[in-house]
């Protein structure tokens, strides 16, 4: 399967183990675990970036493999997910960037382009996220409203 917008036919994806029990030198507890998950959240750190620093930090390969939850499931159950989802918030931002330049640089006909693309690719992700739920059914992207989300 190729990509959306891209030439690449690319398969790199990393692996995860076989075992689904946390290695034996994880040595964190489920609920310390999850605290130090709310706690990166209040800070402000994405689903994302809290796995990264765990990994890096506290030494938790798979946060799944040690809660029995991903990160966003216990956000959720804690009352701290964010209210658009990851994916989405960073083409919001990426598509408001793109749309700054463009203010500065108006004859910039490449920038105009990948702007069509970014938004047509969260017009997209908002089709799928309204179908699963994630999003409200009266959610629309606004170009002119758009870095107010992102702000």
């Amino acid at each position: 399967m190729g990509r959306v917008y891209g030439n690449g036919k690319g398969m790199a994806s990393s692996a995860l183990p076989y075992r689904r029990k946390p290695p034996t030198w994880v040595k964190m507890k489920t609920e310390d675990v999850c605290d130090h998950i709310c706690k990166l959240a209040k800070k402000g750190l994405a689903p994302s970036q809290i796995g990264v620093t765990l990994r890096d930090s506290f030494g938790i390969p798979q946060v799944r493999s040690v809660t029995g939850n991903k990160i966003l499931r216990i956000l959720k159950a804690n009352g701290l997910a964010p209210t658009l989802p990851e994916d989405m918030y960073f083409l919001i931002k990426k598509a408001v960037a793109i749309r700054k330049h463009l203010d500065k640089n108006r004859k910039d006909k490449d920038s105009k382009f990948r702007l069509i693309l970014v938004e047509s690719r969260i017009h997209r992700l908002a089709r799928y996220y309204k179908r699963v739920k994630s999003l409200p059914a009266t959610w629309k992207y606004v170009s002119a409203t758009a870095s107010a989300l992102v702000a």
